[in-house]
């Protein structure tokens, strides 16, 4: 039998798949630690659960309108227009099953085969296997930072490429570009006229002053060109609700809302009732405690990676992780130093490999201080032993 040249090209999810791994370890009793995981260790907000034991009670368990339902929609349109100083409506927004979901409909809305399409590096996993799965071409900056630049966005837009995806604050390094890069970033989208998918699911991650530098805020004229892809999941911790949102000019949520109508038909109904409640800012107090959390955390991991002797690492100022070089004579491979370090150091990261960096891991302070401790002692005593050898 012959199989879809693109579709068996893919490669799976190293997060998930180093996730699985740590975890079936633990559940077989082994003494694990993991910090791969991408995902907040807090429950789902009460506001959430109420709003969707609510909507269960009322039957509404049916097939909602393909790109959401219109009050989602509306309160979406409504809280993004505040953060980006602009006028949204309900005709700029699609909700679907997750972020990644919402990625992938609007890729597919502008990518066709053999257009080249501006990655960052390093990179969320998901985003070159989307690429492929189209028919597109990653090209990434030719750059030696962490972050795109406006020159990365010219060079590679002369050189042929249509889009770009942008991920501040960017998994998995947890850097953020500042506002004068953003500028920049800004300035070069509009000489080149290319499109922008503006991954933000972190957003409200992000540990410096004031609000996290967007590119809809350097120049709010890009709105058209710009497709702003956030959602409830980090957010919130409600990763397994599955919600995201799209926010895009209405010709381009049109076309995807068909994709959406052909595939998912539409994202599930209590849900969509859950995010509604917090997008409507019915668990602001979770939110700050959790925000507050993870920045402490992060505070926590940094100044014990401080004392690790073999990494290099720059301080995350969003996310939740945190991604340490790890600095040896000869180099090392990634995902035979994670399996390493999981198989004899009792400690679950994801390889650098998996986001485009080789020598770096990536490690997610989502996890209590006690884990978040033992890991970086755990960490030190394999660098100390070699056992990467």
């Amino acid at each position: 039998m012959l199989y879809a040249k693109n579709a068996s090209s893919l490669e799976g999810s190293a997060t998930l798949l180093y996730t699985a791994k740590a975890a079936a370890m633990k559940a077989a009793g082994q003494d694990i630690i993991s910090l791969t995981a991408g995902q907040p260790d807090f429950p789902t907000p009460k506001a959430a659960i109420d709003a969707a034991k609510l909507a269960m009670d009322q039957g509404k368990t049916l097939y909602t309108p393909s790109l959401g339902i219109s009050e989602l929609r509306q309160a979406v349109a409504t809280r993004w227009s505040k953060v980006h100083n602009q006028n949204f409506s309900p005709a700029n927004v699609m909700v679907s099953c997750g972020a990644k979901h919402s990625i992938a409909n609007m890729l597919e809305v502008v990518v066709s085969p053999g257009d080249k399409v501006l990655l960052p590096k390093p990179f969320w996993v998901s985003y070159p296997q989307m690429v492929r799965r189209l028919g597109g071409i990653s090209v990434y900056p030719q750059s030696s930072g962490m972050l795109i630049t406006g020159d990365d966005i010219r060079v590679a837009a002369a050189q042929g490429a249509r889009g770009m995806i942008f991920n501040s604050p960017c998994n998995p390094s947890g850097l953020v570009n500042s506002a004068e890069m953003v500028k920049d970033v800004a300035a070069a989208v509009k000489e080149t006229g290319i499109w922008v998918i503006s991954d933000d699911i972190y957003e409200d991650l992000y540990y410096g002053e004031g609000q996290v530098p967007h590119i809809l805020t350097a120049d709010p004229s890009l709105r058209d060109q710009v497709a702003v892809i956030t959602g409830v999941s980090k957010t919130y911790a409600m990763t397994g609700w599955r919600i995201g949102f799209a926010i895009a000019n209405p010709e381009w949520i049109k076309i995807a809302g068909r994709i959406q109508a052909h595939s998912t038909s539409n994202p599930c109904s209590i849900s969509q009732y859950a995010a509604l409640a917090v997008v409507s800012g019915f668990a602001e107090t979770e939110r700050i405690e959790m925000y507050n959390a993870f920045k402490r955390r992060r505070d926590l991991i940094c100044d014990l990676l401080e004392k690790v002797q073999g990494i290099v690492f720059e301080k995350p100022q969003g996310a939740f992780y945190v991604y340490p070089r790890i600095v040896t004579e000869k180099g090392i491979n990634s995902e035979d130093f994670c399996l390493a370090l999981l198989e004899k150091g009792g400690l679950g990261t994801i390889p650098g490999s998996a986001f485009g960096n080789e020598g770096y891991i990536r490690l997610s302070f989502a996890a209590s201080d006690s884990d978040i401790t033992e890991a970086v002692k755990r960490l030190n005593s394999f660098l100390e032993r070699g056992d990467f050898k």
